[in-house]
């Protein structure tokens, strides 16, 4: 399927009547290295005078090139030279070839204007027409004017398959010879400068996945009002359920301090979350560390002392000496071990930057529901601050895979992002129940079918470790055929796309174990299937013991699928 931008054609009163909206599902049938615009514009000023252009559709290759395609529906006629529509009115533009070939040069012209002229000489810019209501036999009977060629034309045909007309078109030869180069930077900068730019857009993956998912991590309203609040507030705690974008604030409080030249040191607990940071947000003015990377750093040691940590920063306090303006901390519920509270660990870190700078900064946000590595009470120096505020709208997940994630541990109902960068569809969130015999066998069922859905980003989280997982034998340097295989814990902080979340039994519902269950299925943005090899026994044991139904129990799997408000599937 390819890349729409939008994901829906765009509301207009003529959109039925010029079948748009029908060219429109046809071109979604393109393959997935397609990015099609619908009704792409291009507005700039120039001497005080406004100049307006659109196009209806823009076809982005990066193998091909860029095709710009006007749409012509119903009765058009061409006579002396001149277009007419059916009413007899006198088309703008000079006919629609004409006007396809014109924006075709305003957008080659806008690669110049905004910077990326090199992209552009290694792009093929390509136009064409589309006649949805006459099919090829009917083009050619026809005399066509002299700015029309045939080659350039997609008929009705092409409403079932345009790939091959499209592909015709950019396999036409430019007089200048002109081929499209593109590599994967060119590629990405296309889409970010020129194509899909971007205001306070901020992907919590790699551009290419937020833009080949059609989700954008906008901030959210209430996430925006933070940023600001920030710039007045030295210190502050945010905690936020899951999905409601702490890192993805935290990345960009660090990303705006470090633009000003100032430097950030990011702190998280997680080894994996801290190397996933510092490949997708790298910046030379922010440090990323795991807390006891960091107490390794400063003491230059290959083991973490927080004894010795406690001393270096106190030598650092009185020193004065502190390399960093700022202290960004994520997953901050993280840092309760009882030997970083009770040597006062992050107190000093606070302290060495309040006392120590004039306008350093300490922001920690954290989820009280993640307490799953050490300790079940919140970190000191949270539960003691402050200023403490909340996010509460969920901007990752979809509205069944937030619902199930939460099902075992509260009774809140997801606050969803009403800017609907969350997406919506059936069955996102399934449930099977198997057999440990069959296991192997069955997961492999469940991945196959997340790949014949196009997901590529799919991970395998297990509330196990990888020594007692239902898979241990089948890992190999922590993959399984190929695909990325990681335990709750250390997956905290991070997402994919699709998430098969297995090993699934009664034990993980009891009272000490059911946040892993939170933790792992909210790691999803889009799809959550969940394995389990539970009977119907230890079905009821969860629906009684975790759910405290005392409801009469008939078909126990039926009914933890309920709970769970995931979808019952079953093995074809």
């Amino acid at each position: 399927m390819a890349i729409m931008l939008p994901n829906k054609p765009k509301e207009s009163d003529t959109l039925k009547a010029s079948l748009e909206d029908r060219m429109f599902e046809a071109l979604e049938l393109l393959p997935d290295d397609y990015y099609v615009f619908h009704s792409f514009k291009i507005n700039t000023v120039k001497n005080n005078t406004l100049y307006e252009s659109e196009t209806d559709f823009v076809i982005f290759n990066p193998q091909l090139g860029i095709l710009c395609l006007e749409a012509k529906a119903g009765k058009v006629f061409c006579k002396d030279g001149i277009w007419y529509y059916a009413s007899g009115d006198e088309m703008s533009h000079d006919g629609p070839f004409n006007q396809a070939d014109i924006n075709k040069w305003k957008l080659s012209k806008y690669f110049d204007d905004n910077g990326a002229g090199e992209l552009r000489k290694k792009c093929k810019f390509m136009h064409g027409v589309w006649f949805p209501s006459v099919d090829k036999a009917y083009v050619k009977s026809l005399t066509l004017p002299v700015d029309c060629d045939a080659n350039l034309i997609l008929t009705k045909e092409a409403l079932k398959d345009p790939l091959p007309f499209i592909e015709k078109i950019f396999s036409i030869e430019l007089p200048s010879k002109q081929k499209t180069t593109l590599n994967a930077v060119d590629v990405k900068n296309i889409l970010n400068r020129i194509l899909c730019p971007s205001f306070e857009i901020f992907p919590s993956s790699t551009l290419d996945i937020d833009i080949k998912r059609i989700v954008f991590h906008r901030l959210l309203k209430e996430q925006s009002i933070l940023l600001k609040f920030m710039t007045e507030q030295r210190t502050a705690i945010i905690n936020g359920a899951a999905g409601t974008g702490k890192t993805v604030i935290a990345v960009q409080k660090a990303q705006r301090d470090a633009q000003k030249g100032e430097k950030v040191l990011f702190l998280c607990y997680n080894k994996d979350l801290k190397e996933y940071l510092e490949a997708t947000y790298p910046h030379q003015n922010i440090d990323y560390y795991t807390i006891d990377g960091y107490g390794c750093k400063i003491c230059n040691m290959s083991r973490c002392d927080y004894y010795e940590m406690k001393r270096k920063l106190e030598e650092i306090y009185f020193s004065e000496k502190f390399p960093y303006d700022h202290i960004v901390i994520d997953e901050g519920q993280d840092f309760g071990i009882q030997e970083i509270n009770d040597n006062g660990i992050m107190d000093l870190l606070k302290e060495i930057i309040i006392d120590n700078t004039k306008h350093g900064t300490f922001y920690v946000f954290y989820d009280r529901l993640q307490l799953i590595q050490y300790s079940s009470v919140i970190p000191d120096f949270i539960a003691d601050a402050d200023c403490k505020m909340t996010l509460y709208k969920n901007c990752r997940n979809t509205l069944s895979i937030a619902a199930t994630s939460l099902s075992p541990i509260t009774e809140r109902e997801p606050i969803i992002n009403d800017e609907k960068t969350v997406q919506y569809g059936e069955d996102n969130v399934k449930i099977r129940f198997g057999s440990a015999e069959n296991a192997i066998s069955e997961i492999d069922y469940i991945i196959d079918e997340i790949k014949k859905k196009g997901y590529k980003d799919i991970v395998i989280l297990s509330p196990k470790t990888e020594s007692t997982t239902i898979i241990a034998d089948r890992l190999k340097d922590g993959k399984y055929n190929g695909i990325r295989f990681s335990t709750c814990r250390r997956f905290k902080g991070l997402e994919a796309d699709a998430i098969l979340f297995i090993d699934m039994d009664r034990e993980l519902f009891d009272e000490n174990n059911k946040l892993l269950f939170y933790v792992g299925t909210s790691r999803a943005r889009y799809s959550l299937q969940l394995y389990s090899t539970m009977n119907d026994d230890d079905c009821e044991y969860v629906i009684k013991n975790c759910f405290k139904s005392e409801d009469r129990i008939k078909k126990a799997k039926r009914e933890l699928s309920k709970l769970l408000k995931a979808h019952l599937s079953s093995f074809d």
